[in-house]
């Protein structure tokens, strides 16, 4: 054994396993830092990792079996024992252990003493103690969310059985429709389409299913369209055994799709015990277009992504049925959901802003005119009303949305925001709370919970849930925006720049104005004002024609520490909102009214008595 451990020592082994132990530690932790910068993709860093462990018991064998001689490289049985230079080649080796010792420890001071301490010691002296908000809610418990829901289901995507690639449309509209029976009933916990996406064409059992969406139940199904006739198979499933609870195929003309879907909702919903009133039964067997050739391009349009398509295809259905009430209710919404990513983050043109409005207002109008009961109707007009500052009404049209579909995850998270920025903390966690359990695996739910807590003064519970965003969707620019708060609340000052840092990254090629204007703020607070100033600067530079909104530039300038500058687009702001007029700023001065970083100047009577008139109710 002596000798064997003499002849590792003689050969170099030991000294090449520490100095490629050594070198391969510093391409990995080297790779980890600067590639991310480069918005390197992550399993680059983990392929370079497994080659460096692979090659280690590689180099060994090489080190063993070879020999370094005047000559070149030599197996190390045909060196003479007169001819070995081993104990040159060591000291060699000693040399590059050395050097990159010191690479390694240069690299520590400076990544993990010098940057590090910098950053939290800037954050500790610019951050004030957090106190939680007025009716703040209790913090999120994790574990407490991964109790199974009762009187639960999820509903798996139908599998396309048709054998038309142009019939494709079918299963997912079919499943969407279903899905949208379902929430209608208020004692169903139904879990959201966005969760389920993940699932289609899934090899998991049914329990496995079950286990990491909380739900009682699984619905599987699939459907086939030939020649005017569906034929669609549904089978409940219990989420613990996989045993069936019900299953039933309906084999008939298309004319009779609306029974179909209404019978499979009623059958869940006796299935898992759930009680229902006769106006839910009501509501989901009332038949929404007598057409049959409406309600499929209806369905067509559900499953196209090309805007100005699926706005033609729900045009066609309305001609075919001017009573479609269904359709005019789906162009609100889809009308509403652009006024929140123009008119509420900057928008080229301000007379979109009024013909977005408009179109809104006008087709839910239509909508409930011919059905007062739609969901999707009054929360379009939530959310336009919100937006435009008649908040009174914003609040009666998320109610109506609600009681109309309960359990719908998308009305229940803009009910949350709603709440929030009216101060109203702990119902808004409640509905934020509800909105994650009905889409728990979608980033956005996470994320609206995030900031609820955020807003409400809970960082150390926004930053649990925020994390959970970004492991469903890494590349969300808000989410690592809002963690970067955070954390800077929290005095964590190494991670809040590194988020801040990945957001602007994320959001590089084409940033929302309302993004630039956060970052800058954050980077304030974390006394950067290098990174003040840059930011600042893109705003300037963004074309005249583009309007930025009174509440950015209100927070950029707040980043810069100009008041009287705050002070002023404030006042535009608040003659915006007399004059119910949206501004292009809408979020960020929700942000500045919320006063996340308990900025003090904010708390000055002179912002307080203008801060008061942002968001409040008419």
């Amino acid at each position: 054994m002596t000798s064997f451990f003499g002849e590792l020592k003689r050969r170099n082994v030991v000294k090449v396993a520490v100095a490629y132990a050594i070198v391969g530690w510093i391409l990995v932790e080297v790779s980890s830092t600067v590639l991310p910068i480069f918005e390197a993709p992550d399993w680059i860093v983990q392929v370079l990792t497994f080659f460096v462990i692979l090659g280690f018991p590689l180099a060994l064998i090489l080190s063993w079996a070879y020999e370094i001689t005047p000559e070149g490289i030599k197996l190390e049985r045909n060196v003479a024992a007169g001819e070995s230079i081993t104990h040159i080649t060591g000291r060699k080796i000693d040399f590059a252990i050395i050097g990159a010792l010191l690479v390694a420890v240069g690299f520590l001071v400076v990544n993990y003493v010098l940057v590090d301490s910098d950053q939290v010691a800037v954050v500790q002296e610019t951050t004030p103690t957090v106190e939680p908000a007025a009716e703040s809610p209790a913090p999120v418990v994790v574990e407490a969310q991964r109790e199974v829901l009762p009187n639960s289901v999820a509903v798996l995507p139908f599998e396309n059985m048709s054998t038309d690639p142009a019939d494709e449309f079918y299963a997912a509209g079919i499943h969407e429709e279903i899905l949208n029976q379902l929430v209608k009933l208020s004692a169903l916990n139904v879990i959201a389409r966005t969760s389920m996406r993940q699932y289609a064409n899934t090899e998991k059992s049914i329990p496995e299913i079950a286990r990491e969406l909380n739900v009682e139940t699984v619905m599987e199904g699939s459907v086939r369209y030939a020649n005017g006739q569906i034929r669609i198979t549904t089978q409940l499933n219990d989420g613990v055994t996989g045993a069936h609870l019900w299953s039933e195929t309906y084999t008939r003309d298309f004319d009779d799709i609306f029974a179909i879907e209404s019978d499979v909702a009623m059958n869940v919903a006796n299935a898992v015990g759930a009680e229902f009133s006769l106006e839910e039964q009501a509501s989901i067997e009332k038949i929404p277009t007598d057409s049959p050739e409406a309600y499929a391009l209806y369905l067509r349009a559900l499953e196209t992504t090309e805007r100005a398509a699926r706005q033609a295809l729900l045009d066609r259905a309305i001609d075919i049925d001017p009573e479609f009430a269904l359709a005019y209710a789906t162009k609100a919404g889809w009308y509403a959901g652009s006024i929140i990513n123009t008119v509420a983050n900057a928008a080229a043109d301000p007379a979109e802003h009024n013909e977005l409005e408009a179109l809104v207002r006008e087709n839910a109008a239509k909508a409930l005119s011919l059905d007062p009961n739609l969901g999707q109707a009054h929360a379009a007009l939530a959310i336009t009303n919100q937006v435009y500052w008649r908040w009174a009404e914003a609040e009666e049209s998320f109610e109506r949305a609600l009681r109309a579909s309960p359990n719908d995850a998308r009305v229940l998270g803009g009910y949350s925001w709603f709440k929030s920025f009216s101060g109203e903390h702990a119902t808004a966690f409640q509905l934020g709370l509800r909105a994650m359990e009905l889409d728990p695996d979608r980033a956005g739910s996470h994320r609206g919970l995030g900031f609820v807590l955020l807003r409400s003064r809970q960082p150390d519970a926004a930053v649990a849930v925020l994390r959970d965003a970004i492991r469903l969707n890494p590349r969300s620019a808000l989410a690592h925006m809002f963690l970067g708060h955070a954390e800077a609340a929290l005095g964590n000052g190494a991670e809040a720049l590194n988020e801040l840092r990945h957001s602007e990254r994320l959001g590089a090629d084409n940033p929302p104005l309302v993004l630039i204007a956060e970052t800058a703020y954050g980077y304030a607070q974390l006394g950067r004002r290098e990174d003040v100033v840059r930011r600042f600067n893109e705003l300037e530079a963004i074309p005249p024609d583009t309007q930025v909104g009174a509440g950015s530039w209100a927070l950029a300038y707040l980043a810069l520490g100009e008041y009287d500058k705050v002070l002023d687009w404030l006042r535009v702001a608040v003659e915006k909102i007399d004059n119910r007029e949206p501004d292009e700023g809408f979020y960020n001065l929700m942000f500045i009214k919320s006063n996340i970083y308990f900025d003090p100047i904010l708390d000055e009577p002179r912002f307080q008595e203008l801060l008061s008139r942002i968001g409040s109710a008419d």
